[in-house]
């Protein structure tokens, strides 16, 4: 029975070997016909390779794709064949395989492995048939549309190709699953903290499990970029005023002072900046401004069907960030932690909080007076650098060899050291204090650079920040260059060592003191001074003392402001006028009912003269620097100034109620179609342009690597002194005659230094280094000279 059952199988195989060679000499004659066919009409059409190039005209692809088709038919031919043979050559060794197992076992056992093997071949052969079909499917998907999704996620020309309409910038309509989609135009915030158009192009959903709870997020790609953060994206603000109008971005300046002016430095009272619940209260703002009586015509488009909840929500968040930000930074969300990052220092303090003078001044003292005293106890003489080099490798010199092989062999140490451990590093620390890092330091130094270049610092704030950037840039090059000079110069191994430490000591004292516990221990001060700072970049406060630039900004209408009976008079006081601010900051038709509750108590508390509920119900005068606190407390007797005190002078809230609401209101009809319901195709005709710009475009979204390609292109500018240029111009333009002068003077000496310096240091070491090594055999011949 067995050796019937196996020659039963062995004629099944023969006869499907059999069909399958008759359906492949079948295929054969017909593949032999398309061939012939194929010969008489592919004359003249191009190659798989110029398919690829030129897949984007259609013409072109339809002859191409008829190419491959048949390119494709005489490869299967191909396949078809080998699939014959595989299966013949399967065939037989299953057979064998099945007559090698087959002896000792029983009938039954026999007939269960063959027809398992032979199932398993089947199988194993319809696989790899299904495979090869959807790889020839797939082959040919791809080709046709490969350069083409190349092209738009990582186009070659940014401006020319890939500019969009200021419909592609208007996000309205009723909820959907996902926020954002790929293709939409949105906005996203930099490693240099600012924000720019881009267009993403995938979208990434990753959902997380919690026991029973699934937590759902989005991560976004947007061509080069990837990763990116929900938080890191807002709708683009050209298309959110085009909807809305200017009149939320009036409110959010308005916003930002009465947060300024509710917030305090008080530890453990209820508006403490740590304690305080910002994203409530700034909600609450504006939820007071939408329903006011003079809002109305802009809370109806806010509130109408077509605007929907994609455009509300959408508006909301772009208007929230600043704030949501400030919340980030004082609970230390995301990568917010300010207590791991050790490139903070004294300067840092200065730099954001425009006091500190006294430590600031002591660290500097030392750090400069220090290694020139090291350097005035060298030994040898300080003529000419090289000489210097020379003189001491001379056959002079050469009375204890032992003695000058050890020097000699520790200098080449240090100089190796310094090649590769000291460049890297000093380059890397130099691109987080003058690049867009991902550091903390590195991102409240943007906000920091861009209140800079605002020219809305303070006098404090100004030489702190220079002398944060020379500091940690020009001083670090000056003093490794200082240390070399002391090396080649030392006549005691041991002594260079000690000098190197010494000056490694003194490198990172700046940022140790900081670290000590009488400093800054919670770094509250530091992360107060980083929120005023986001607070003085948000507010415009140049328009803010201009009606006529005010008016020009948020499209406010001349009209408006003579019924508003605003002169645009620039010598006239507008935002910023410390008389009416002084009057209704005491007026309580201007205050909420918790700040004129603690106007009653605290004026109570200053007849009983009750300290501590004055300090409780009237915010204080705080001061980071203890010498400044005593010089305005007790010889000027004022109590404004001081931590969230910076903007008592624009708290003129009598002018801020005339011109919350006069900012123009779009007409929707303008925006939506004709079917009122999708927007209008009449904006795809209004696009960017140099005359009239989108807000926040730039050509460097779509860099492979923007903190790299920043970093590179602010270099080349001000190595060609064309930031510097620039500069002088924006200082002139602002009728700025103090900085005029102040500014690019700072600018070179920090600036156009620090990356001269960063570019000569490797040269420098390098020329010492070989130097000293060609001195050093020099030496060993002519000492062996001696000898002889």
């Amino acid at each position: 029975m067995m050796q019937e059952t196996s020659e039963r199988e062995v004629i099944d195989n023969e006869e499907k070997v059999s069909n399958e060679e008759s359906r492949s000499s079948e295929k054969d004659s017909e593949t032999s016909e398309a061939r012939e066919s194929n010969e008489d009409g592919n004359s003249g059409l191009v190659d798989e390779e110029n398919l690829l190039v030129e897949s984007d005209e259609e013409s072109r692809a339809m002859e191409n794709a008829g190419e491959r088709d048949n390119e494709e038919n005489s490869a299967g031919v191909y396949n078809e064949e080998s699939r014959s043979s595989e299966r013949d050559s399967e065939t037989r060794e299953v057979r064998e395989s099945s007559q090698d197992r087959n002896s000792g076992l029983s009938d039954e056992e026999n007939l269960l492995v063959e027809s398992d093997e032979a199932s398993r071949a089947a199988e194993n052969t319809g696989e790899r048939d299904s495979m090869q079909t959807i790889a020839l499917t797939d082959r040919s998907v791809d080709l046709r549309l490969i350069a083409r999704e190349i092209q738009e996620d990582f186009p070659h020309d940014f401006y020319s190709e890939h500019l969009p309409t200021l419909k592609d910038l208007i996000h309205v309509g009723p909820k959907r699953d996902t926020r954002y989609e790929s293709r939409d135009w949105v906005e996203i915030r930099g490693p240099d903290m600012l924000w720019r158009l881009a267009q993403l192009t995938r979208v990434v959903k990753i959902e997380e499990n919690e026991g029973e709870n699934t937590e759902t997020t989005f991560r976004f790609d947007a061509r080069s970029q990837r990763d990116i953060l929900e938080k890191d994206i807002r709708a683009p603000e050209e298309g959110l005023r085009c909807v809305f109008g200017s009149r939320p971005w009036v409110w959010q300046q308005w916003a930002c002072l009465k947060l300024e002016n509710a917030l305090r430095f008080q530890d453990g009272h209820g508006h403490d900046f740590m304690l305080f619940d910002v994203k409530k209260y700034v909600a609450d703002l504006w939820d007071m401004w939408l329903n006011h009586p003079s809002n109305t015509e802009f809370k109806q488009i806010f509130q109408d069907d077509r605007v929907g909840d994609v455009g509300r929500s959408e508006l909301l968040d772009h208007i929230m960030k600043p704030f949501e930000l400030i919340d980030e930074m004082k609970n230390g969300e995301g990568d917010w932690d300010f207590s791991e990052d050790g490139d903070i220092s004294v300067y840092t303090y200065l730099s954001f909080l425009g006091s500190g003078w006294v430590v600031a001044s002591a660290i500097a003292g030392i750090q400069i007076a220090v290694p020139i005293l090291i350097l005035r106890t060298t030994t040898f003489r300080r003529s000419d650098f090289i000489n210097d080099i020379l003189d001491f490798f001379t056959v002079s010199n050469v009375e204890n060899l032992d003695d000058l092989d050890n020097i000699q062999g520790v200098v080449i140490a240090v100089l190796i050291l310094y090649l590769f451990r000291i460049i890297p590093e000093n380059f890397c620390s130099f691109f987080r204090v003058v690049g867009p890092s991902r550091s903390v330091y590195s991102r409240i130094r943007s906000f920091r650079e861009q209140v800079w270049l605002q020219q809305e610092d303070r006098v404090g704030q100004i030489i702190g920040y220079k002398a944060d950037t020379a500091m940690n840039t020009l001083y670090i090059v000056a003093v490794y260059a200082m240390n070399i000079y002391i090396i080649i110069n030392s006549d005691d191994a041991l002594d260079i060592i000690l000098n190197s430490l010494a000056f490694e000591f003194i490198l990172s004292l700046d940022e140790e003191v900081v670290t000590s516990s009488w400093y800054d221990p919670r770094r509250r001060w530091l992360i107060a001074g980083s929120i005023e700072v986001v607070l003085q970049y948000t507010l415009e406060l140049r328009l803010l003392k201009s009606a006529k630039t005010f008016c020009e900004k948020y499209d406010i209408t001349v009209d408006k402001m003579n019924q508003a009976k605003i002169k645009l008079d620039e010598t006239e006081n507008f935002i910023h006028d410390p008389e009416r601010a002084k009057k209704d900051t005491t007026d309580k038709k201007f205050m909420t009912a918790e700040e004129e509750k603690n106007f009653h108590f605290a004026n109570v508390a200053k007849q009983r003269n009750l300290q501590n509920a004055i300090a409780e119900f009237q915010k204080p005068a705080v001061y980071f620097d203890p010498a400044y606190y005593y010089f305005a407390t007790k010889i000027l007797r004022t109590r404004f100034g001081g931590m969230f005190n910076r903007y008592q002078s624009y708290r003129s809230w009598s002018r801020w109620e005339e011109i919350l609401f006069i900012s123009d209101v779009p007409e929707l009809s303008g925006v939506f179609g004709t079917d009122g319901v999708r927007v209008s195709d009449d904006l795809d005709l209004v696009k960017h342009t140099t005359e009239k710009p989108f807000a926040n475009i730039s050509s460097i979204s779509s860099e492979c690597n923007i903190g790299t390609t920043l970093f590179i292109r602010r270099g080349l500018e001000i190595l060609s002194l064309r930031y510097l240029v620039n500069e002088i111009k924006k200082s002139w333009s602002f009728k700025d005659h103090f900085r005029l002068l102040i500014k690019p003077t700072l600018d070179f000496f920090t600036l156009w230094l620090a990356y001269v310096a960063q570019v000569l240091f490797p040269i420098y070491i390098v020329v010492v280094l070989i130097v000293v090594v060609v001195t050093t055999i020099q030496t060993r011949d002519l000492s062996e000279t001696a000898e002889l």
